[in-house]
């Protein structure tokens, strides 16, 4: 399969929204307390925010067909700076999803890697990312690319 990633232009609003929906019905299936289910969860209004905003970036995998199979959002960020902890700079993926019609055929991988070298080149010292519990099929890629548990946010429903 012959993959091309790049940075995302208005243009690609539509492909994207239409991938957003697909990873936000997985998210309103599981934690419906914390997702509502809204006809539109990614706004183009919205998109052009992160496209103009300077710590964001959103890259895409286009397919031979110049159609977007997978993107990516990520936000570089700064921690913040108070006396007991160590100021460093680290590259955020606020999201990440490929289509469920191209999933393990390395497309994760290529988008991923992609932004592994965009993290470096920016000077960052880590990539992280938030997954939920339910999401096993994404803790399992993410392991197997080499990431590893840095903390865990726990919760009690009352």
């Amino acid at each position: 399969m012959n993959i091309k990633i790049r940075e995302a232009e208005l243009n690609d609003y539509e492909s994207i929204s239409t991938l957003v929906k697909e990873v936000h019905s997985l998210h309103v299936r599981n934690r419906p307390d914390v997702y509502a289910d809204v006809e539109n969860p990614f706004t183009e209004e919205r998109f052009k925010e992160i496209l103009n905003d300077d710590k964001t970036k959103v890259f895409v995998a286009e397919n031979s067909n110049n159609e977007i199979i997978a993107y990516s959002i990520i936000e570089i960020m700064i921690a913040r700076n108070i006396p007991i902890l160590k100021e460093r700079k680290f590259v955020y993926i606020d999201d990440l999803c490929v289509s469920s019609t191209h999933r393990r055929k390395g497309v994760g991988r290529m988008l991923f890697k992609h932004i592994v070298d965009y993290a470096k080149k920016s000077g960052a010292d880590a990539l992280e990312l938030t997954v939920w519990e339910f999401n096993s099929d994404a803790i399992k890629f993410y392991e197997s690319l080499g990431m590893t548990t840095r903390n865990r946010r726990m919760e009690l429903k009352i």
